[in-house]
């Protein structure tokens, strides 16, 4: 909703959903699960009193203007209207006003759900406008974080605790960025592109393994530095092995070969020399600017002191980052990525509780266990989770190994995955063949980009989803996971209901709001999959009187399709909502 009827400037609007698009393009492209949701908070810091002093820009906001009152009881020094700029606000003011919208979004009733991020303010038109990012807090609370947010060293300078951290401070400070920019045509906040904000957050994090190593000089090499060295091979061979980062003569590294004149980590050829010395037990130690030697950790390590971390080299142009043995950050070909697991937990849980309704915890958490052990498989595979387990054991038994019903459990499973073809097995975990081959018809949801191992799975899923519950997991040799069916998430269906009726609202209203038409539509444009024949029919129906009725309104005119109702929607696909 907006805060007043009058814009701090033309294109805020634009800027919003520019904002928006980019914040989706960004986040889904590494977590699907975080939702970014962006909106503008508008701070009014000239002597202009006929402006108002606080001002939204969200689509379909949560919030409401009463929320930010607060910030009026700040005290201030009104700038004059003819020389106020961004220079002329004081870093004092900005972080008051940056530590009580955290206040207030934090005391928030959707603080539940969510967490915010907030931008450095851009001046604009006698305005602050701060940008906030909402992210999904549950999925948040998924990443190993670290506690301190500064460098041990200096006890001052900040640091990013996390990978996700640095990418949310970098699309930030490029939204501000975007916002200063003079004119419509110059506001782009993919000046850089995805990668290359993505690349850009990955060096600031490695800043924060650098700080650690209290040199003091040089923090910015370490992410190039890595990259070069898992990218050279030394005599044909790739480069396998293990750098810890700390300073030097950190109370747990115990030195077994210690160098009379250190290398320079930008002396890559030299490092990756090097490396062929270490194994699981002698790693290079350095303090990011130099390698000292081999050595091996000591002792117990305080992870609290958050004073050591390790570099894995895992293969050719691959290294990971870890910290008390946690994953932090995972780069393959220069590219980095969020670490989460192989196969989304909570995805997985969710698509076999809505496929087979009767299974229960035990059988759910027996099936993960044995499916993260098939994800070990390195030329990878396909588990068939089905009712049918045994019945399409002994239909495919001339394209198989068929066995008698054995129990599956880790050990098992490296075992049995090690050759080509399926395996079949019920929710209870009971195998009851083995490299299978499996048949199936031709669907148009296969993947021309990958393997006839995801679309073999896909036309079998394809051939037997009406006749039992059934459930693929496929794992590609090339690392990729799929999951089959490929299920949408659940949504509240009273929220879909509650747009309608606003849809509605708008219509028997005696004023004209293309705005929030625009906006309602959007919501339905997202959500169009979960709606029934008979809703499809409604919110056509409201549309096209509205659409005559704002026919010669003011205001951004899109054009909506009708919508239609998808073939595969059923009830399953709306959360169970407590009265």
């Amino acid at each position: 909703m907006m805060g007043c009827n009058n814009l701090i400037w033309e294109e805020q609007l634009h800027c919003q959903i520019s904002l928006q698009l980019a914040a989706e393009e960004l986040f889904d492209s590494l977590d699907e699960r975080l939702y970014p949701k962006v909106y503008m908070i508008g701070v009014r810091v000239n002597n202009d009193l006929e402006k108002a002093f606080i001002h939204l820009e969200c689509k379909d906001c949560d919030y409401c203007v009463t929320d930010f009152i607060s910030l009026q009881s700040i005290p201030k020094v009104i700038l004059p209207v003819a020389k106020s700029s961004d220079n002329e606000v004081s870093s004092y003011l900005i972080n008051q006003y940056l530590a009580e919208i955290q206040r207030i979004l934090r005391s928030h009733a959707k603080s539940r759900v969510v967490e915010s991020f907030i931008s450095n303010p851009a001046y604009i038109n006698g305005y602050l406008v701060f940008v906030v990012t909402e992210l999904n807090k549950s999925v948040m609370n998924t990443y190993y974080t670290l506690t301190k947010d500064y460098s041990t060293a200096t006890r001052t300078q900040k640091i990013s605790r996390s990978f996700i951290e640095s990418i949310i401070k970098t699309y930030l400070n490029a939204s501000t960025n975007a916002l200063k920019a003079k004119s419509l045509s110059e506001f782009k906040i993919l000046s850089k592109s995805r990668d290359e904000l993505v690349s850009s957050a990955a060096h600031d994090f490695m800043k924060t393994v650098s700080a650690c190593g209290q040199n003091g000089h040089n923090l910015h090499i370490l992410y190039d530095a890595c990259n070069t060295i898992s990218s050279l091979k030394y005599e044909g061979e790739e480069g396998l092995g293990k750098m810890i980062i700390a300073k030097k003569n950190h109370q747990n590294i115990s030195l077994t070969i210690a160098l009379e004149e250190p290398i320079l980590i930008k002396d890559f050829r030299k490092v990756r020399k090097f490396l062929e010395l270490a194994d699981h037990k002698n790693l290079l130690i350095s303090d990011s600017v130099y390698i000292y030697g081999l050595g091996k950790i000591k002792g117990k390590y305080n992870h609290h002191e958050e004073s050591l971390f390790v570099i894995h080299f895992t293969k050719h142009f691959h290294w990971e980052v870890l910290h008390h043995h946690k994953i932090m950050l995972s780069v393959a070909f220069r590219m980095p990525s969020l670490y989460s697991e192989q196969i989304n937990k909570e995805k997985f849980y969710s698509t076999l509780n809505r496929v087979f309704k009767d299974i229960d915890r035990d059988r759910l958490n027996n099936l993960w266990e044995i499916t993260i052990e098939a994800t070990k498989q390195k030329h990878g595979t396909i588990l068939v989770i089905t009712n049918a387990a045994k019945e399409e054991a002994e239909r495919l038994s001339e394209q198989s190994f068929k066995v008698k019903p054995v129990a599956l459990n880790r050990s098992l499973m490296q075992q049995i995955t090690s050759i080509d073809g399926a395996v079949l097995l019920d929710t209870n975990c009971w195998c009851y063949g083995i490299g299978v081959i499996l048949d199936g018809i031709a669907s148009s949801y296969g993947d021309s980009s990958r393997g006839a191992r995801l679309n073999s799975a896909i036309r079998y899923y394809e051939f037997m989803e009406k006749k039992t519950g059934i459930v693929l997991v496929v794992i590609s040799e090339d690392g990729m996971i799929n999951l089959i069916p490929e299920l949408k998430p659940q949504v509240m269906h009273s929220n879909i209901l509650k747009k309608i009726e606003e849809l509605r609202l708008l219509v028997d209203a005696e004023y004209t709001d293309r705005r929030r038409f625009n906006i309602i539509m959007e919501y339905f444009s997202q959500h169009n999959f979960y709606f029934s024949e008979k809703e499809c029919n409604l919110i056509n129906g409201l549309k096209a009187t509205l659409e005559h009725k704002y026919r010669f309104s003011d205001g951004v005119k899109m054009i909506y399709d009708n919508f239609e109702p998808n073939r595969k929607m059923n009830s399953s696909y709306y959360l169970n909502e407590v009265n």
